[in-house]
């Protein structure tokens, strides 16, 4: 009886356990594939007019009458329509739209698929390419007599708007859904007679050479080698063909689609069998699953919905657009600055991002052992020396705090308690300041454009103080070095996150708000997701439409966000941050770091190897504030971080290394060599970190991350890059020039004896070098004179000489 009782509870213990042990598989296997909504609201709360005081910005909207005061978008493509005279260009892609300031009052449109290229800098390749913008075809409306136009409707993330041109005192009026990628261009009519003209010469319509034509679809020849369709949705119309335009016999209330005609007859059927269908706007949806992301494109539609629409993907959505949802076809165009475009017919594009970075804030790969003595004392000496963290600009005062943190987090890394301790409190002081709004040009809340602005630039011409901070340039640089430093600091000192949280959370609501629910900021300001990367050009009106000019830094914006995240366990937070940053870095290595294999930009551009200031209708191999070249490749480098080695990647790094940098680097202004440097750790670590020990540095760089960045890099010293920078020290095949008294000197404590076990652990000895009063790899280790070297240059060699003989 007794057996059986235990028998029977054993068998129940087991089957108890089986069952605890499958609900937690199930459990934890629910957990790793719970996707995540990366578009929830941070806040809905309305910034604090106590601590940002509300301002009217004075750059004031213009020809915008939406139904209802809401954010308004400043760095997406439609600024140019609300901004000054309105008559800048609006890059749609693949088409690009003008407001005619006279007859005929309406709207070109241009899509010449033709590139104009600068002037040669040498045989392989030109200064810039642009654009060419002709009025290849004009919409206008008989009864227009001026140019009046409004902006009424805007999409939350930027991707559309709607434009409205009417005439005043009558009920006229053509509206316009201008959508990013459309295939057509739609023009809704009502009680407008239609006009429509060219700069060009139209040769025949429909074959016809004069006279009235009625149709629904019309081809127009003209005399640069284009044929337009234009297709009339609702019923027949009838247009007049005379003095090289059409005009409408009789107002109508219809909807017109203008788009180019194909070379291949298909692609002209796929045109002619989804014209009736257009796009009106777009929503988003993104979400994240462990290491997968997805972004879908919810199209918003009018016409005959029975149709799937059919719109223009650019290269970096053709990588990873889902042929579930969408599918290409042989409709073609090219882009104004991107490429080739490909029409892909689908209401839903669903892109999947499937290995997100899990980079967290220490490099992937720990330092090589034979660099730690030198980036331990840089260390101390930096950490005691200090850094300014008085706030004057907000990319300055960004970069420094950045900087700054850095040291902290490699003074927690090396386990120095007590430098950490004296690094976070001076960084935690420097930040008390920014979150207590006690610096001079504090940030304010701007009623106009709803976002955080420094109050430097809002006097009276004063637009490009703070680098146009106060007109919305470049938020997403200055604001991610003060992410970043936030999440160092909540990883460091947890206890310091209320104090800063909802400050950081400002930064990040007013740069990059990501849902609908937050009313107080627009829905991604700066990220572009139809682009893949954000704009950094605020509210001033470009003839090249927005542009952008450090992938780099918008890259330190985005690893910030998810190193945010993760220091605070937000994960829709570090979500967003490391999706953001998964479709960058390919929209990045797509259309700004070229490597030789790239087939999307023009090939005669390829060989800058990077992109300059890339504009929305051109790319221009410059920056803003210099023509050298370690301005223009030094500034899509900088800041260096754990992440950079994910964008950078060495054979880009090689190529742009060989070709350009070497040839530049010897004569590099100031600080730009040790950014052009801790860049080339990436091929050769041992020369690098050679010249990292004393080159000048950059003012967002100290030589402790320098040094340690390249540590951290895989060991390519003296792999395949040309033009390496001669440096007699960093030899190892022979030993330094005996002088006697190597192993003997200093008498009252020869520097053999002070060898570290650490060092000798990793196959160092140390010997007395006279030369070292002029400095060099290894000198001055613990003691003057003291000279660092490698006993077996088998086992460890760069960036150390090889011993004496008596070590």
């Amino acid at each position: 009886m007794h057996v059986s009782i235990i028998v029977i509870f054993s068998i129940l213990f087991i089957t108890i356990t089986m069952i605890l042990a499958w609900t937690l598989t199930l459990l934890t296997i629910v957990s790793l594939s719970t996707s995540i909504d990366v578009l929830l609201p941070i806040s809905t709360t309305k910034p604090d007019s106590t601590f940002y005081p509300n301002v009217v910005h004075p750059r004031q909207p213009q020809r915008l009458n939406l139904g209802n005061k809401q954010a308004l978008h400043t760095n997406k493509f439609y600024t140019n329509p609300i901004l000054g005279s309105g008559e800048n260009p609006i890059l749609v892609h693949p088409f690009v739209l003008l407001m005619n300031p006279s007859s005929p009052f309406g709207v070109s449109i241009s899509c010449t698929e033709q590139l104009a290229l600068g002037p040669q800098i040498d045989s392989t390749r030109v200064k810039y390419f642009i654009n060419v913008i002709l009025k290849n075809m004009q919409v206008s409306a008989t009864e227009f007599t001026a140019q009046n136009f409004e902006v009424i409707d805007v999409d939350d993330p930027g991707f559309s708007f709607t434009l409205k041109m009417r005439q005043q005192g009558s009920q006229s009026s053509i509206t316009m859904p201008v959508v990013r990628g459309m295939a057509y261009v739609t023009f809704e009519f009502n009680s407008a007679t239609p006009k429509i003209s060219t700069a060009h010469a139209i040769l025949s319509v429909n074959g016809q050479s004069s006279g009235r034509i009625t149709s629904k679809r019309f081809e127009a020849v003209l005399n640069n080698g284009q044929t337009w369709i234009i297709y009339a949705l609702n019923g027949e119309i009838t247009l007049e063909f005379r003095d090289n335009q059409l005009f409408g016999t009789q107002a109508i209330t219809n909807v017109l689609r203008v788009t180019k005609k194909q070379s291949d007859a298909y692609a002209n059927s796929l045109l002619d069998s989804h014209a009736s269908v257009y796009p009106t706007g777009c929503q988003l949806r993104a979400d994240v699953t462990g290491s997968k992301g997805t972004y879908t494109f919810l199209w918003q539609r009018k016409g005959d919905l029975s149709k799937t629409l059919l719109h223009y993907a650019l290269a970096h959505h053709r990588q990873v657009i889902s042929s579930s949802s969408a599918t290409a076809t042989s409709v073609q165009s090219k882009s104004s600055s991107k490429g080739p475009m490909v029409g892909y017919t689908g209401n839903t594009w669903l892109m999947e991002e499937n290995s997100l970075s899990t980079m967290g804030f220490l490099a992937a790969h720990p330092p090589a052992p034979q660099y730690e003595n030198y980036i331990v004392t840089q260390l101390i000496k930096d950490i005691n020396d200090g850094v300014n963290l008085g706030v004057t600009d907000y990319y300055f005062t960004g970069k420094a705090f950045h900087k700054y943190a850095l040291l902290c987090l490699l003074a927690d890394y090396y386990r120095e308690t007590t430098l950490l301790d004296q690094c976070i409190k001076k960084l935690e002081a420097g930040f008390d300041v920014l979150i207590t709004g006690k610096n001079g040009n504090a940030l304010k809340y701007d009623t106009t454009w709803y976002g955080l602005v420094s109050a430097a630039g809002l006097a009276p011409n004063q637009e490009l103080a703070d680098f146009g901070n106060s007109y919305y340039n470049d938020h997403h640089y200055h604001w991610g070095y003060f992410i970043q430093t936030g999440a160092i600091i909540a990883h460091l000192d947890s206890s310091y996150i209320p104090k800063m949280k909802s400050w950081i959370e400002g930064l990040i609501r007013d740069s990059n708000n990501p849902s609908t629910q937050d009313t107080h900021f627009p829905q991604f300001r700066y990220f572009d997701w139809y682009s893949g990367h954000s704009w950094s050009q605020g509210l001033f009106e470009s003839a090249d439409g927005k542009d952008q000019e450090s992938t780099s830094e918008e890259i330190n914006y985005h690893y910030g966000l998810a190193l945010w995240g993760l220091a605070t366990n937000s994960k829709t937070t570090e979500g967003l941050g490391r999706l953001m940053l998964a479709i960058a870095k390919r929209s990045i290595q797509t259309y700004f770091l070229m490597d030789s294999d790239n087939k999307v930009m023009p090939k005669e551009f390829i060989a800058n190897k990077v992109t300059g200031i890339f504009f929305e209708n051109k790319a221009d191999y410059a920056t803003w504030f210099g023509a050298n070249p370690e301005f223009i490749h030094g500034i899509q480098m900088l800041p260096s971080t754990p992440i950079t080695e994910e964008v950078r990647l060495p054979k880009f790094v090689e190529e742009e290394w060989n070709t350009i940098v070497s040839k530049v680097v010897s004569g590099a202004a100031g600080g730009w060599k040790s950014v052009l440097y801790t860049n080339y750790a990436i091929i050769n670590r041992g020369d690098a970190f050679n010249q990292l020990l004393t080159v000048p540095l950059d003012d967002g760089l100290t030589r402790t991350w320098a040094l340690y960045w390249a540590a951290t890099r895989p060991n390519t010293n003296g792999g395949n890059a040309t033009g390496t920078t001669p440096n007699p020290s960093s030899s190892t095949t022979s030993g330094p020039p005996v002088t006697g008294g190597e192993c003997t000197l200093p008498a009252d404590a020869p520097c053999t004896s002070l060898t570290s076990p650490g060092d000798a652990a990793a196959g160092l000895g140390m010997y007395y070098d006279a030369s070292c009063a002029q400095g060099g790899v290894g000198c001055n280790h613990i003691k003057p004179n003291c000279r660092l070297c490698a006993k077996n240059p088998a086992v460890i060699n760069d960036p150390f000489l090889k011993c004496p003989s008596c070590v």
